[in-house]
């Protein structure tokens, strides 16, 4: 069977100290407020606080489909990283990870990269400049409303 892994990272400057941006980000009850208002999101189940092995599951509604995200922490360094991996999603495999890091005390940096396989490539690869422009818009979306709450 085919498969292939992409990968999409963001990044950006926020005039906020690392402590506050990671402890922003550690509480997935944020995420409806740095989601694109095209995208309906639900938190449906949340471990709080957030630690590796914690689980998450929402209800993403995009484009009139629906679908259950599960998602489970792999990795979580206080204020370094975060990273999860989707258990079941629209895509075959996909790996989120956050990486934070300090500028100066008033200035840090926040690093979205995403790591993913579409189901039934090769067939789906031409869904692939769709996919990476609607992530480069919803991260351009999210970046900015994480400036204007901390910043």
């Amino acid at each position: 069977m085919f498969s292939k892994k992409f990968s999409f990272t963001f990044t950006s400057t926020i005039e906020t100290n690392i402590e506050k941006l990671f402890e922003f980000h550690s509480d997935t009850n944020n995420l409806p407020k740095i989601t694109p208002p095209w995208i309906d999101v639900k938190i449906i189940d949340l471990t709080l606080p957030l630690e590796e092995k914690s689980m998450i599951t929402l209800d993403i509604k995009q484009y009139g489909l629906s679908n259950r995200w599960v998602m489970q922490i792999d990795k979580m360094q206080a204020y370094n990283q975060i990273c999860d991996i989707a258990l079941k999603s629209p895509f075959k495999s996909f790996y989120h990870e956050r990486s934070f890091k300090t500028i100066n005390g008033t200035t840090s940096t926040l690093s979205d990269t995403i790591t993913f396989e579409l189901p039934l490539y090769p067939l789906s690869i031409v869904a692939l400049p769709f996919i990476k422009k609607d992530m480069q818009k919803m991260f351009t979306y999210r970046h900015a409303q994480t400036k204007e709450i901390l910043g």
